[in-house]
């Protein structure tokens, strides 16, 4: 899975003029943080249309991605390969975010996990999960449900 969303980053992401020039580990964290958002939407085992407009939007703004390669990343990502490959996405952000941004991860997982008016047990556990294996306080996950709740919307 992981291959595969390289090669759609740098496809879809990386400048042809300045893809191999080392900015493979930058992609990679992205794309990263993008499956992570993903499978969270998918941690529930349904597909709802509110979580997936949330990570369009969320994924647009981040990586500036049309709709139709929204759509192709949103094939990319195996949810049965979401436990084998969560170490190696929480890897890459612990190599490569910091404190804060890691703390931004956690709240837009709440934005997905939100998005359709309830929250699912395995959606907690998943967030829960992804903050301690990326070192975020159980403090800074509720400060961020916290925010992403009282905002009134998701996104």
């Amino acid at each position: 899975m992981l291959t595969d969303l390289s090669s759609f980053f740098a496809d879809r992401i990386t400048p042809p003029e300045i893809q191999g020039a080392g900015l493979g580990e930058r992609h990679e964290v992205r794309f990263a943080a993008a499956a992570l958002l993903i499978v969270c939407a998918r941690a529930d085992f349904e597909e709802h249309p509110e979580e997936q407009s949330t990570i369009f939007n969320l994924l647009e703004t981040t990586f500036d991605l049309d709709e139709e390669s929204l759509h192709e990343l949103l094939d990319l990502v195996d949810p049965d390969a979401a436990v084998t490959g969560l170490q190696e996405f929480t890897n890459l952000v612990n190599q490569h975010y910091s404190a804060q941004d890691k703390r931004v991860l956690i709240e837009n997982l709440w934005r997905v996990a939100l998005a359709d008016g309830r929250l699912d047990r395995f959606e907690e556990q998943y967030i829960a999960r992804v903050a301690f294996m990326t070192g975020v306080s159980g403090d800074e996950v509720s400060s961020a449900q916290a925010r992403v709740t009282s905002s009134g919307t998701p996104e």
